[in-house]
């Protein structure tokens, strides 16, 4: 990360006074030093959010919201760590320095998209060649102004039609190609258009900036029968199908709104319930809803609604959300539709827009639903049946990631105390067999591992005063003295240099805190403060380590003594280099003769390694 871009933040930071930038969006109550204000990350009534000026973070005491000022515009204005350094600099009157090359280069990919979809609308609204595109569109019942609202266009049949227009206009065809939009011929014979008689639909990002496109084959195209009805953009710099979800540039606000965002399946179900004056529907891009958007929804409304055909009931969908429920704090609801109806040809009757508010708001959430749907099948169920009934939800529990925190905790007790009164088990036996299952599943993924967990020394084993949620964030295993080392360098940056000479990063196994830890290094390196803010602007490709290095300082800002508790980690990491040179010299002793000169010389070694120090 470029030098500038951390001084630029420095000092976008240090003209952003946290207590004046949240002053400008909320009322704030300043008694005495404590400032505080209602939590606009909640239902709040009464003021939980303090904020601090001598740290300059805040933190809701309720809902657990915190961080910095750049933190707060990101929550408040659903934007990322960029969008929030240009809003603050507009803010501070501070000019945004030249982007990266990296930066401009993405910028060049983003004007293409731009260009290409520019084509595309053109051809599908002016075009001859278009003529069977616009009623197949008519056909959908999607009127001119969603047409224009979504940016639906039409790439024609000719295999290299976008090719043409961009040489004429003299567009990069290396930028066309990167993008997924164009491919070269065999035998560099030219490039063809990877997008042939379909009606193109722009897949946006929350900034309303193209990243993909999904093609729909015209019916009664040639095509039809050689390709799949709905072709996708290919994982591009732009572009990635897992984590993209279609109309959220659309939803987002409305999703606030209305409390909840429901996610449908198709491009034109989302569009027609827009169309139909209910804009907070979205779709997942063709695949199942994953932790990746989940996240992404969780940030612009509490509870998400899944909405079923109705003959979708019985699909994996179901258990996946199940399984999504239970270890993610997000209100998760079902819903279907009528039979053999789907969003897009419900909404086109005449009281389908009622028909389709009162679904959503009769979803019912994915453990109920489950539970339906079991008894639905079996009424009145035997003593094998209720065994089976049970497993089959505790079996999904069971396979749901373990999120070591009392919310997770809390929320897991819920559910099976609501299975237990359900089912009429005694919730010990609930406990009991949940257990089984979860002891099951990890015998299985460690059958499965294809490498070792490292296991950290007894005596390496510092009492720390972090919280089970920040474990929890870091995935994988995350050894304690690795925490507690980058809990206390986060806290007091200036022993940076100190820990670099005794703890090299090489030392680090999680690859997050490693991450970590390389960045503050080089940090020093390059002359700059390693402290948090320079870490975050090393870390813009990885926002769930900067968030995490947020609760990592939180917890070393709450240590006594942090002098001594760096000595301690330290001391910890210099025994863990002592032990692995030891096990070292024992195994190679173990390789060569009791007689050998080697052995003679490795036994020297190992004696000098056990005296103590004076």
């Amino acid at each position: 990360m470029p030098r500038d871009l951390v001084e630029l933040k420095n000092q976008v930071k240090a003209a952003s006074d946290i207590l004046d930038v949240i002053s400008n969006y909320l009322p704030v109550h300043t008694t005495g030093k404590v400032h505080k204000s209602i939590c606009p990350f909640h239902n709040d009534t009464r003021p939980s959010m303090q904020i601090d000026r001598k740290f300059q973070n805040f933190h809701c005491w309720a809902c657990g919201a915190k961080g910095d000022v750049f933190s707060f515009i990101e929550k408040y204005e659903k934007v990322g760590f960029k969008e929030a350094l240009a809003i603050l600099a507009r803010r501070a009157n501070i000019a945004l320095e030249e982007a990266s090359p990296q930066d401009h280069h993405k910028i060049q990919l983003f004007e293409v998209m731009r260009w290409a979809q520019a084509e595309y609308q053109t051809c599908l609204l002016e075009s001859e060649v278009a003529l069977a595109a616009r009623k197949y569109i008519g056909s959908r019942h999607l009127s001119g102004p969603t047409v224009r609202q979504f940016g639906i266009g039409f790439a024609p049949i000719d295999g290299d039609w976008l090719t043409k227009q961009a040489n004429q206009k003299g567009i990069s065809t290396d930028l066309l190609e990167e993008v997924g939009l164009i491919a070269k011929r065999d035998e560099n014979r030219g490039f063809y258009d990877r997008f042939r008689d379909r009606v193109m639909f722009p897949i946006r990002d929350v900034q309303s900036r193209t990243v993909g496109f999904g093609g729909r084959i015209l019916p009664d195209s040639p095509y039809a029968a050689r390709g799949p009805k709905y072709y996708n953009s290919s994982d591009t710099p732009l572009f990635s199908k897992s984590d993209l979800i279609f109309g959220i540039d659309h939803a987002r606000h409305a999703g606030s709104t209305a409390g909840f965002l429901a996610v449908v399946e198709g491009y034109t179900d989302v569009m027609m319930a827009h169309q139909s004056g209910i804009p907070n529907i979205v779709a997942a891009m063709g695949t199942a809803l994953n932790a990746r958007h989940v996240a992404q929804l969780r940030r612009y409304a509490n509870k998400v609604v899944l909405l079923f055909d109705a003959d979708e009931g019985g699909n994996t969908g179901v258990d996946r959300a199940l399984e999504i429920f239970i270890s993610h704090d997000v209100e998760l609801a079902i819903a279907t539709l009528p039979e053999g109806l789907d969003p897009a040809d419900l909404l086109s009757k005449p009281d389908g827009k009622e028909i389709f508010q009162k679904v959503l708001l009769n979803a019912v959430d994915a453990l109920d639903f489950k539970l339906n749907q079991l008894f639905a099948k079996n009424p009145n169920p035997n003593i094998e049946t209720t065994r089976r009934m049970l497993d089959a939800i505790l079996g999904v529990i069971a396979m749901a990631p373990n999120v070591p925190n009392q919310s997770a905790q809390l929320k897991q007790e819920l559910i099976l105390t609501r299975l237990s009164h359900r089912m009429g088990i005694e919730l010990k036996v609930v406990r009991s067999r949940v257990k089984e299952l979860q002891v099951e599943r990890r015998k299985l993924e460690q059958r499965n591992a294809s490498r070792a967990i490292p296991v950290m020394p007894a005596a390496a084993r510092i009492l720390t005063p972090e919280t089970p949620e920040i474990v929890g964030k870091l995935s994988g295993s995350a050894p304690v003295l690795e925490r507690q080392l980058l809990q206390i360098l986060l806290a007091e940056p200036g022993l940076v240099p100190d820990a670099k000479d005794h703890a090299p990063a090489e030392l680090v196994s999680h690859s997050g805190l490693k991450r970590m830890l390389i960045e503050l290094y080089a940090l020093h390196d390059m002359g700059i403060p390693p402290d948090l803010d320079g870490l975050r602007v090393r870390l813009l490709d990885r926002p769930d380590l900067a968030s995490v290095a947020m609760d990592l300082q939180q917890v070393g800002r709450g240590i006594p003594d942090r002098q001594l508790y760096f000595k301690k980690v330290i001391a910890g990491f210099g025994k863990q280099r002592v032990d692995a040179d030891t096990k070292s010299v024992k195994d190679q002793l173990n390789a060569v003769g009791t007689d050998d000169a080697a052995a003679i010389e490795l036994l020297r070694r190992l004696q000098n390694r056990d005296k103590p120090k004076k």
